[in-house]
């Protein structure tokens, strides 16, 4: 069996110290075979707060697939997030940026946020489609394994998000990767876990948005994501921090083809 824990949205300068403290034994614990981590790093995008986050990833020793995520450029800095949005963040995170081979699983990132956008929201995402045309290429072949495309902005708002999502080309990115045969979508962004299967037109992939370690809490405690593959399988298991530790909700078990799940959205339509 491979382990996947799944986290985003740690958001260092406003973390939850009791939150990474019952994290770390959960962790422990569970003894993953890999972790990917769906950006929101940091809160401000401060060197001092990715120095801080740099030194939690590396208290364990698995393999780790990190992304960016919209907090992880220089919020103050006007200049740098314009011109070089992303090099405190590269600086520091280039060497755990995957792709991530195991035995079941491949892993590849692929960077949603940008650091300004000639919108009024600039934190929500916009998929580049060449720049997942090279993902979904890492990823396959799958040769047997589950592939897992990890990013930080859901392509299409999860259905019961706290908050609605709008990432530009992001009904074209998931209708391209459900012609990809990758089976996963790991996200965060929302501070909310779910576990949806979308379907177009019968060709579908599960997405899967983990909570937040942090302070910055929506509609649901702090929580992290499990995912264990065996077999035809996988399962997801969300951790709900209760207290000073991690209690795991029922899994969702689900088929390669993902034909099983509490939430199952069908996308007929080809705008967008």
């Amino acid at each position: 069996m491979t382990r996947i824990i799944q986290v985003a949205d740690i958001h260092f300068g406003t973390e939850d110290p009791t939150a990474l403290e019952a994290f770390q034994y959960a962790a422990e614990a569970i003894g993953a075979d890999a972790m990917a981590v769906c950006g929101d790093l940091t809160q401000r995008g401060k060197r001092s707060e990715f120095r801080a986050a740099r030194q939690w990833l590396d208290s364990f020793s698995m393999p780790k697939v990190v992304v960016a995520g919209n907090h992880d450029t220089p919020l103050l800095n006007l200049y740098e997030r314009v011109v070089s949005p992303f090099e405190r963040h590269d600086r520091h995170f280039e060497d755990v940026s995957g792709p991530a081979v195991l035995d079941r699983v491949k892993l590849v990132g692929l960077n949603t946020s940008r650091g300004w956008q000639t919108r009024g929201n600039w934190a929500e995402g916009s998929v580049d489609l060449e720049d997942l045309e090279e993902a979904i290429s890492d990823i396959a072949p799958l040769d047997g394994k589950y592939g897992f495309l990890v990013c930080h902005h859901p392509f299409l708002s999860p259905p019961d998000a706290p908050m609605r999502t709008a990432t530009r080309r992001g009904r074209r990115a998931s209708r391209r990767l459900a012609q990809s045969g990758i089976n996963f979508l790991l996200t965060g962004h929302v501070h909310s876990p779910s576990v949806t299967v979308v379907d177009h037109k019968k060709q579908s992939y599960v997405a899967v948005s983990a909570g937040t370690l942090s302070t910055r809490l929506r509609n649901h405690p702090a929580s992290f994501n499990l995912i264990d593959v065996s077999g035809d399988m996988c399962q997801v298991t969300v951790f709900t921090l209760q207290g000073d530790h991690f209690v795991p909700a029922k899994p969702h078990a689900l088929t390669p083809e993902a034909t099983a799940s509490d939430t199952h959205v069908e996308i007929d339509s080809e705008a967008g």
